[in-house]
């Protein structure tokens, strides 16, 4: 179920946060989903890191946007 609460509330959210929020997820169950550690969603959150993610958790990423009502195209162009 997409919480909707947050949904549009500030454009420049990271995405995984933006996803987490409208999933309504923690830091850890989204950790999990990806296959990457806490610190390092906080840290992305945060605005102190840029995740790199392998093919296999991009295309987790996807489903999880889909799941969040967003598409790859929600994607910032500025991701590294």
């Amino acid at each position: 179920m997409v919480n909707d609460q947050h949904s549009e509330s500030n454009p420049e959210l990271p995405i995984l946060k933006k996803i987490r929020e409208r999933l309504g997820m923690t830091q850890e169950q989204i950790a999990d989903c990806l296959g990457i550690s806490r610190r390092t969603v906080i840290r992305h959150e945060a605005g102190e890191r840029v995740i790199k993610l392998n093919f296999a958790q991009i295309r987790r990423l996807k489903e999880l946007l889909e799941q969040a009502g967003l598409s790859i195209d929600d994607l910032p162009d500025d991701i590294n």
